[in-house]
């Protein structure tokens, strides 16, 4: 059982809980087509418990609380990484990849044709992937800034 299972099914053990929350839910949505407010979700199913079953569904809540911290904390880390720009890429990698390639590239490359021992096909292949990345991030840079491509 992963550690996603263990919190998931800490939801569902609280049958009371659960019980009140989907009556809850069902009963706004009929009267609320338009969409309903998760908290009033909350409160209603609250209401219907008693004060031994509210105790019992405060787990639950914390548990709640706590998975919701841990993914908006996940969420601006993964941003903030992606905003900060770096690249494994030394100033001459790719002209030297591109320099090894010239030399096989006049007898054009074959499935089997090597350079230094590394499948050529894969090196071109590499560079021609790394030339769509740079394209697709200066469409998206483009995009953000309002210019149209």
């Amino acid at each position: 059982m992963t550690d996603f299972d263990d919190i998931a099914s800490a939801f569902t053990s609280n049958t009371d809980w659960y019980a009140a929350v989907q009556e809850a839910r069902t009963s706004l949505h009929r009267e609320h087509p338009d969409g309903v407010d998760v908290a009033s979700i909350g409160h209603e199913a609250w209401k219907q418990l008693t004060p031994i079953q509210q105790a019992r569904a405060l787990d639950d809540l914390f548990v709640a609380y706590i998975c919701r911290l841990h993914d908006e904390e996940r969420t601006t880390a993964l941003a903030a990484a992606a905003a900060e720009v770096k690249t494994y890429i030394e100033a001459d990698d790719e002209y030297l990849l591109h320099v090894a390639l010239n030399t096989v590239r006049t007898g054009g490359i074959k499935p089997d044709t090597l350079v230094d021992g590394v499948c050529a096909l894969s090196l071109s292949n590499v560079l021609d992937e790394l030339d769509l990345l740079r394209h697709r991030l200066a469409m998206a840079k483009a995009a953000a800034n309002g210019e149209k491509s």
